[in-house]
């Protein structure tokens, strides 16, 4: 995911996502399930959009500073009210190119599971790239050198990366 303006943006990786209602006190309970589609629920039940919400955390993995993309944490967080969007395959696969986003990702310590939130960016990443097999491989071995004193994490991250 990416937020900010051309030229500035904050790239990341989703890591945590939860539904539930606005108002912390009422019980959130499904409905739909004889409807056909996601669409037709929503317009059978219009007053669903203003009852809840979808929060997401991301682990922040780079920025843009002007031409350059750096894979390191901003010098300062996004705006409040930042719009995010979903990268492309091409901002993907540019951010993804250089594999030193990965030591941001498997040396954080957010409250997600970190190990699992890698494997599932590498699969990710690795789809858009030239060459999918190669990239794992070239991770793969980064990820040796980032882990090498945590084997167990390392095969945990690289079984998580197969697709």
């Amino acid at each position: 995911m990416r937020v900010g303006e051309a030229g500035s943006e904050i790239y990341g990786f989703v890591c945590q996502v939860s539904s539930g209602s606005l108002d912390v006190g009422r019980r959130v309970s499904a409905r739909g399930r004889d409807e056909a589609t996601e669409d037709t629920l929503f317009e059978n039940n219009p007053e669903l959009t203003s009852l809840l919400r979808t929060e997401f955390s991301a682990l922040v993995a780079g920025f843009r500073d002007g031409d350059r993309l750096l894979h390191r944490l901003p010098p300062s967080p996004p705006r409040l009210h930042g719009f995010v969007h979903a990268c492309d395959d091409e901002e993907l696969r540019g951010f993804t190119a250089r594999l030193d986003y990965l030591s941001t990702l498997a040396t954080a310590t957010a409250r997600c599971p970190i190990d699992e939130l890698v494997g599932a960016a590498l699969r990710h990443a690795s789809r858009v790239q030239p060459d999918p097999r190669a990239y794992l491989v070239a991770a793969g071995k980064a990820l040796t050198t980032l882990l090498a004193s945590d084997l167990r994490r390392l095969s945990t991250i690289l079984r998580c990366a197969q697709a």
